[in-house]
């Protein structure tokens, strides 16, 4: 009997002083669930030892370091138990960069990009993603962009914070197809940036901006800019300066309705030069251009 109770007491200590990652449970689904502690390169290798479709548990606690994420369809989230920043501590300039199909981010506080054009968390070139329920804030002093989606397709951009960041908490660029579904931002709170999300450069896919809580900002709450066919949607958007929404004059056949805009030089702006724009159902005080449908 007082063996077995000392056994269970080692096992006991060896689970609180676990660092680094834990063996790998497999799923009911299949899938492998790998246990992430703080620990040297934890994240990095997780990353190593994961396969298509692995869930990263990861426990409480900062991990100085930064990632690329590889290996297609995984997910790396929170395992709810405190938070968890991912730190590239002011050496990089992107936190996590995502280059794999698939890729979930969820329940994660992600800081410390710099150098050249830092960005928190970056999508490039991927045909599908999701960053959830995360937090990206500059804590540099010179990140240019909290969530990035670069040249994808179907990102899911849902309920996250944004903050600090000199160009955008959350900038959309270069989308020329969404094959799986709409590329989606949805129901994130973007504040104390110097624009609050801008869709850039971007025609032929789907784009939804819809239910965000966009404030303080330096210039402009959402800013449209040489895109068309982007649906704007419900957010409240609120003292951002200049501009609450803007559609430059390269932007076309948009549609901006049951937006709340207030507190702005222009609540609403439709910048001349622009065609086929419809604004909507919008409630606003002071606007600019041609605001109608």
């Amino acid at each position: 009997m007082l063996r077995r109770m000392i056994l269970a007491m080692v096992v006991f200590v060896g689970i609180l002083s676990w660092t680094g990652t834990a063996p790998a449970i497999s799923a009911p689904t299949g899938r492998t669930v790998i246990e992430v502690y703080p620990g040297p390169n934890a994240l990095k290798n997780a990353l190593t030892s994961a396969n298509s479709g692995d869930v990263l548990h990861i426990h409480a606690g900062v991990y100085p370091e930064h990632v690329t994420i590889n290996t297609s369809n995984l997910t790396l989230r929170s395992a709810g138990d405190g938070e968890v920043t991912v730190d590239g501590t002011c050496s990089t300039p992107t936190t996590m960069d995502v280059r794999a199909d698939g890729t979930t981010i969820r329940g994660l506080r992600v800081i410390g990009a710099s150098q050249n054009s830092p960005i928190e968390i970056n999508f490039s070139r991927v045909a599908t993603g999701r960053v959830l329920n995360s937090m990206v804030e500059d804590t540099c002093g010179n990140a240019e962009y909290g969530v990035n989606v670069l040249l994808s397709h179907t990102i899911q951009v849902i309920g996250n914070t944004a903050t600090g960041f000199g160009d955008a908490g959350i900038y959309i660029g270069a989308i020329t197809s969404t094959q799986r579904g709409p590329l989606v931002i949805q129901g994130n709170e973007s504040y104390g940036n110097h624009r609050g999300i801008i869709v850039e450069n971007s025609s032929g896919g789907k784009i939804r901006v819809i239910g965000n809580d966009v404030h303080d900002n330096q210039t402009t709450g959402i800013w449209i800019t040489n895109s068309d066919r982007v649906r704007v949607e419900s957010n409240l958007v609120q003292d951002n300066s200049y501009s609450g929404i803007e559609l430059d004059s390269l932007s076309d056949r948009n549609v901006i309705k049951g937006n709340t805009a207030s507190g702005h030089t222009y609540d609403l702006a439709n910048d001349a030069g622009n065609t086929g724009n419809c604004w909507v159902a919008n409630d606003y005080t002071t606007s600019l251009g041609n605001i109608n449908c």
